[in-house]
């Protein structure tokens, strides 16, 4: 709804309704989590996940200290997207 609000505060000129969406310099590009995580971290994440299941704290508190509580999660939900969640889970 809010694009074609633009759309239509901006006269339906397509061009200039996208200049306002979009920032100047172009889209803003996001890196998910499963980037931002080292091999080794991940190794030490699927090992707290045999651990202590989906207690994100403890496994924050006893294996990932340096990873916000945030971070954890994302990645969990980014992992379970993987072949090796499917190949654990079969």
């Amino acid at each position: 709804f809010h694009a074609m609000d633009t759309l239509q505060r901006n006269g339906y000129d397509l061009a200039k309704a996208m200049a306002t969406l979009v920032p100047q310099g172009g889209p803003v590009l996001c890196r998910d989590e499963m980037e931002e995580w080292s091999a080794s971290e991940a190794m030490l994440f699927e090992e707290a996940l045999e651990k202590y299941g989906k207690d994100f704290n403890d496994i924050r508190q006893d294996f990932l200290p340096w990873k916000s509580l945030a971070s954890i999660v994302q990645f969990y939900y980014m992992w379970k997207t993987t072949d090796r969640y499917i190949q654990q889970v079969l």
